[in-house]
């Protein structure tokens, strides 16, 4: 759901007084906080198991644009950077967990998928930054 809201925030805006896409995400970052808190056995598991499926989705769209730009497609822009909402929810995971542990079961694997996005994946245009 989280990804899901900073999409569209990033597809068409806000959405006014009716739709409140900052107010969702906020609410839902304190939701996920409260969740983390009462178990964070559980939370960790379920944000690892999370990353897994980022990282696997990410090679996935490296090696899909690796095959576009190899090929004549210059009519359409696939790009393999991760939508907003992930963005957003990679963000919100620092706030959730301590960033300071020299090593954290959820903090470390992101910080090193931050990492790969970044040395990884390909700038084909403006759109990319």
């Amino acid at each position: 759901r989280f990804v899901g809201v900073g999409d569209a925030l990033y597809d068409s805006g806000d959405g006014g007084s009716e739709l409140s896409r900052y107010d969702q995400l906020n609410s839902l970052t304190a939701t996920l906080y409260q969740m983390a808190q009462d178990s964070p056995t559980c939370a960790g598991a379920v944000w690892g198991r999370r990353l897994g499926i980022f990282q696997k989705a990410l090679a996935k769209r490296l090696r899909d644009a690796e095959f576009v730009s190899s090929s004549d497609c210059e009519d359409q822009h696939v790009t393999a950077w991760h939508s907003t909402g992930t963005l957003l929810l990679l963000r919100v995971m620092g706030h959730i967990f301590p960033v300071t542990d020299l090593r954290h079961v959820v903090v470390t694997p992101s910080i090193i998928l931050l990492g790969q996005t970044i040395a990884q994946t390909p700038v084909g245009s403006l759109d990319d930054l």
